[in-house]
């Protein structure tokens, strides 16, 4: 292999061809989520004694503004048009966008299991309670993120050793590295764990048709709302499609199609994930809160009660004798 260093004429240029509006969309799509949308949904999930969610749903979102604001940086510096960023600028870009798919396919994987672990426990009639799996709970937190931070040490290894493979008209959007085998390493990860999630999707998706298919007297009573799981596995499915997208675009690339898919991700979360009633409920804090859900066997219709305490109560009550 050759030890020579490429020059600039190696190196593809403009291999994504998109236009100014495109980028103006791309990094609208990166910023307000990012620096508005999920900082506002993760207050209220932190601040709302009425809104709970699990850790790992903090991550995912935690894991969305991490990416916007790495793919912000070319704005902070006012780079993202004009002569090329600096070299340790757009190394540092490079380097945390490539971390990118390992750190939301994972974060988005861990959310997948915790919902499935929950589902399973509820379809066997169980009460899933996190203090008894404290270790397996910690690792599926912090899996996330050390898979990010060996991602962006790859990355950022390889570009200081070939600074010259480092640009951002390359892929147009954002600063990225030219490096094969780095990216063909970290396409082969993200595709794993795709393929894991969408695994558990469905092994999930199963348990539910199952449950809901049986006689109520078959299996104990149901008690999990479907709500937050029908959810999951619809972000799920978007985070599959965006992140497939985004490993076929290695081999033809030119189009800027999977890079806006992939940026319209953070807004998928809030929209899938906002939209939920005790969210709306939180931030329409003028209106009156809906009464809580009656359990099915709770329910009493008034009216069939009413008569059949009066039919009662008549066939209780003596009448004058008839006369004869």
């Amino acid at each position: 292999m050759s030890t020579v260093a490429p020059t600039d004429d190696d190196l593809p240029v403009n291999i994504v061809r998109g236009t100014h509006g495109q980028l103006i969309f791309f990094l609208v799509l990166n910023m307000w989520p990012s620096h508005l949308g999920l900082p506002i949904l993760l207050s209220i999930v932190f601040f709302s004694k009425r809104v709970n969610r699990h850790p790992t749903f903090v991550n995912l979102c935690v894991a969305f503004i991490i990416v916007g604001f790495s793919s912000s940086l070319l704005v902070y510096a006012g780079r993202t048009v004009g002569p090329e960023p600096s070299t340790m600028l757009c190394l540092l870009q490079a380097s945390l966008l490539y971390g990118m798919p390992a750190l939301t396919s994972t974060a988005a994987f861990m959310l997948v299991l915790q919902m499935f672990f929950t589902t399973r426990a509820a379809f066997f009639g169980e009460e899933y309670q996190d203090s008894d799996h404290i270790i397996r709970t910690w690792i599926m937190l912090t899996l996330p993120f050390v898979t990010f931070f060996v991602c962006v040490v790859a990355t950022a290894t390889v570009g200081a050793t070939s600074p010259l493979r480092v640009s951002r008209n390359r892929r147009f959007f954002y600063c990225s590295l030219q490096s094969s085998p780095l990216t063909d390493s970290l396409s082969v990860f993200s595709a794993i764990i795709l393929f894991s999630t969408f695994i558990f999707i469905t092994w999930t998706a199963v348990l539910i048709y199952k449950r809901l298919m049986v006689t109520k007297d078959a299996l104990p009573k149901w008690t999990m709302d479907l709500s937050l799981p029908l959810r999951i596995i619809a972000f799920g499915l978007y985070t599959i499609t965006a992140m497939s997208l985004s490993l076929l675009s290695i081999n033809s690339p030119s189009s800027p199609v999977p890079d806006l898919v992939i940026a319209l991700a953070a807004t998928m979360v809030i929209m899938i994930f906002g939209t939920q009633r005790d969210i709306i409920c939180t931030l329409c804090f003028w209106r009156r809160p809906p009464p809580p859900e009656v359990p099915e066997e709770l329910h009493v219709d008034l009216r069939q009660a009413f008569d059949l305490e009066a039919k009662r109560s008549g066939s209780d009550i003596i009448g004058p004798p008839k006369a004869f």
